[in-house]
C-alpha cells in the first residue's frame, strides 16, 4: 500500500490543515520539521521515510488562483526520484520543461465538469472531494469510465481534525476496485487506520498529521514489493 505524505503550501510555507478550513491554516509546527520551507521539509521526509510519492496542495492556487509556479518547478527539478501529485485547483501550472515526475490532480471541488479529453489520463490523478457530500460536479462519480485510473477519496472535514477517517467513502467505491486504484485521504492518524484502509482494499492513503507528530515508524513509507503494514 502506498503511504503518501501531504504538504499544504500557502504563502511559500508549509501549513497545517484545520478541518478543510483553508483560511484557518497556520505554518506547520512539528518536532519532525525544523522549518516551514517546502524543500527543506521534503528533504526531511525523503531522508526519514524515502517515499516514492508526495502530494502537494497549492493553496495559493486553490484559494487565490496564484499558482506557485517557481516553487513547484524547483521542487520537481530538485527531487526527480519522487513523483509529485500536485493540486492547483484546476489552475494551470506553467512548467519549465516536461517533468516526468509531475502528476496533476483534478479535484471535484473546483470542477463544473472534468475536461477529460484534454488531459493525459495516464499522468492525471482524480480527487473526489467531500464535505458530507461530494463537492463540485455531483455527476463525476457517474463518469468513472472516463476518469484516470487513480482516484483520491478526500474527506475535507477529516483533514487536520480530531475526527476518525471516513471509511464509509472508501466502502462506497469498493465495487470499482477492479478497474481503479482508490486512495483514502483525511483523518488517517494511526497504524490501525492504515491497516483498516489496506484491509478494505485501498491502494494507498494520504497522510499529514501522522507525519507531523512523527508517530509513523521510520521507513514505513518506503515502497517495497509485498511490504506489509505492521
Amino acid at each position: 500500500m502506498d503511504i503518501i505524505p501531504v504538504l499544504d503550501i500557502y504563502k511559500q510555507k508549509v501549513v497545517t490543515a484545520v478541518e478543510g478550513d483553508r483560511l484557518s491554516y497556520k505554518p506547520i509546527v512539528s518536532k519532525l520539521y525544523s522549518s516551514t520551507d517546502p524543500k527543506e521539509i521534503i528533504s526531511t521526509i525523503k531522508r526519514r521515510y524515502k517515499p516514492s510519492i508526495i502530494y502537494i496542495a497549492d493553496l495559493d492556487a486553490i484559494i487565490d488562483k496564484q499558482v506557485n509556479n517557481k516553487i513547484i518547478n524547483d521542487i520537481l527539478k530538485t527531487f526527480p526520484e519522487i513523483s509529485f501529485w500536485i493540486d492547483t485547483g484546476l489552475n494551470m501550472l506553467r512548467l519549465k520543461k516536461r517533468f516526468i515526475n509531475y502528476h496533476p490532480v483534478f479535484c471535484s471541488e473546483k470542477s463544473v465538469g472534468f475536461d477529460i479529453d484534454k488531459n493525459d489520463q495516464k499522468k492525471s490523478i482524480c480527487s473526489f472531494d467531500y464535505k458530507k457530500r461530494i463537492l463540485g460536479n455531483v455527476n463525476l462519480p457517474k463518469l468513472l469510465k472516463y476518469l484516470p485510473k487513480k482516484i483520491i477519496l478526500m474527506d475535507l472535514e477529516q483533514v487536520g481534525s480530531s475526527k476518525c477517517a471516513n471509511f464509509r467513502i472508501l466502502k462506497k467505491y469498493l465495487r470499482y476496485l477492479g478497474k481503479y486504484d482508490l486512495y483514502l485521504a483525511g483523518g488517517i492518524k494511526t497504524i490501525l487506520d492504515l491497516q483498516k484502509a489496506k484491509k478494505l482494499g485501498a491502494k494507498g492513503v494520504l497522510v499529514s498529521s501522522i507525519l507531523k507528530y512523527d508517530v509513523l515508524p521510520k521507513l514505513l513509507i518506503q515502497k517495497r514489493k509485498n511490504q506489509p503494514i505492521h
